[in-house]
């Protein structure tokens, strides 16, 4: 390993409210938060050890604080919806870290006026070893994906730092909508060929049709992709979506 690279793990995953890992078929908000949730997704992320997590579909800020002090690590939190709350509980996304944060920003990718809910993407520039590194978290709306990745492309093709993208695209890695992202990001998974990440590409990342809609991204100037994978399958029943990692080098 160069002596001046920075290694990390990285997390994402779709929490699901807090709503547990049963009846799949059905949308995590019309099901009850379970009180142990925040102990078991804890358990979860901490389970890898990760550096920075993305999570989605947070139920509030509280529900982010507690996974956090849980962890003992920050976050940062946002909300999809803006105004007066029409829909039917807050939801939105949060980052776990260990570093010190420099700068938040969020960005709207797609909203809705009649509802005020909308798909944002919560962006965090760290202070990685020494170096600023951008991460952003985000759940795309699987209405007008494409839309989504060229609205994240017009504002992220040309970054400052050291770029993640992490998060619940609602997509296949090779599916063509993601064809902007591809030509400035690397999809770590794809990246290398560990027994890890093999399993994380057949077995996928979502319960009920395996499908690995999961990600996290790095440019490639700046990452090398060392190894990818997902949580260990005692651990796969804990939301509708299993976690994804990617193990990764600052050069």
């Amino acid at each position: 390993m160069n002596s001046d690279s920075i290694r990390l793990r990285l997390l994402t995953f779709n929490i699901r409210f807090g709503s547990g890992g049963e009846n799949i078929h059905m949308p995590g908000y019309k099901l009850p938060v379970f009180h142990k949730s925040i102990e078991t997704i804890s358990t979860a992320i901490d389970s890898v050890k990760p550096d920075v997590v993305a999570l989605q579909e947070v139920r509030g800020a509280a529900q982010a604080e507690k996974i956090a002090s849980k962890l003992g690590i920050n976050y940062a939190y946002i909300s999809h919806q803006l105004g007066y709350r029409l829909y039917f509980f807050e939801w939105g996304l949060a980052l776990l870290f260990r570093f010190k944060m420099l700068a938040t920003d969020r960005r709207s990718l797609i909203f809705d006026d009649k509802t005020q809910v909308g798909r944002m993407a919560l962006m965090g520039t760290m202070d990685v070893g020494g170096r600023p590194v951008t991460f952003i978290n985000l759940h795309f709306d699987h209405r007008d994906i494409s839309g989504q990745v060229d609205e994240l492309a017009a504002r992220t093709e040309t970054h400052q730092y050291p770029l993640v993208i992490m998060g619940d695209l609602n997509c296949d890695p090779e599916e063509p909508c993601l064809k902007p992202l591809r030509a400035y990001m690397n999809d770590t998974c794809s990246m290398v060929s560990t027994g890890s990440s093999k399993e994380a590409q057949a077995r996928g990342t979502l319960l009920a049709n395996r499908r690995r809609v999961d990600h996290i991204w790095t440019d490639g100037d700046h990452f090398k992709v060392i190894d990818a994978g997902i949580l260990p399958t005692s651990l796969h029943r804990i939301s509708d979506h299993i976690g994804y990692f990617a193990d990764v080098e600052i050069v």
